[in-house]
């Protein structure tokens, strides 16, 4: 069963009004795939969609935790996943992070690519505290998201920056269909919380991650309506303190 076809270039729909998932992998999707090599332990990746980190994070030869609130997704990924590969494939269709329950200290690196864009502020800090919590020492939380420059999103920046000028905790809460163009209305859940650097940054050092890398992005493959001005999503690699032990 292949993915879907693309809506978009490079965008591939999601079957829950969940936005879209991204045939070209992002920085933090590609050093999830890096780190699939070397993990001592299991992999998880949050909203993991069709599989387009999972999958090549599978044949880098990682164990993938790949969870989801679409159980077709995940089911289209599974057949997706080569033979070889699927022993080592857990498919976890549940609500993250309320309905996911992993061991402390369980995987080597967690990744939430176009996730937490979704949730309210609590539910986003306890996305952070649940990922610190499951990782091992020195395991990585890869995380990008959207913010106030992606294309019709740009009519909030005003209000986002005032907001945030203001002093609000999470000034990117909107509703995304008020903005959205007819022909992705339906596309799209019913709350967006748009980021920009210094909201991801607290995010993760409140949580007690270290900061290794916070970057503007955008993909390549990439709809020209829908680029403004190269800071369309903000891109997170994070790290638990500590040393990975070898067991």
């Amino acid at each position: 069963m292949p993915w879907p076809a693309e809506v978009e270039r490079g965008l591939v729909l999601t079957d829950n009004a969940m936005g879209v998932m991204t045939r070209e992998l992002s920085p933090p999707a590609r050093r999830f795939v890096e780190l699939a090599a070397g993990a001592q332990r299991p992999l998880l990746e949050i909203g993991a969609a069709y599989g387009n980190a999972t999958l090549p994070a599978l044949a880098a030869g990682a164990t993938v935790v790949a969870n989801d609130l679409s159980a077709s997704e995940l089911a289209v990924l599974a057949e997706m996943a080569p033979v070889p590969d699927r022993r080592r494939l857990v498919v976890l269709p549940a609500r993250f992070p309320e309905n996911v329950n992993l061991g402390d200290g369980s995987v080597s690196a967690v990744l939430a690519a176009q996730v937490l864009h979704f949730f309210d502020g609590e539910t986003v800090d306890q996305a952070f505290a649940s990922v610190f919590r499951w990782l091992e020492p020195g395991g990585y939380f890869l995380v990008l998201v959207m913010t106030p420059s992606l294309s019709y999103y740009r009519k909030f920046r005003p209000a986002f920056e005032e907001r945030l000028r203001a002093g609000e905790r999470w000034p990117g809460l909107f509703d995304p269909k008020l903005a959205a163009t007819p022909d992705w209305r339906d596309r799209l859940p019913d709350r967006v919380n748009l980021f920009e650097k210094s909201i991801l940054e607290r995010c993760a050092l409140e949580a007690g991650f270290v900061v290794e890398a916070l970057d503007y992005f955008c993909f390549d493959e990439f709809p020209d309506e829908h680029r403004t001005d190269g800071r369309e999503y903000v891109s997170l690699i994070a790290r638990k303190p500590g040393q990975v032990v070898v067991v």
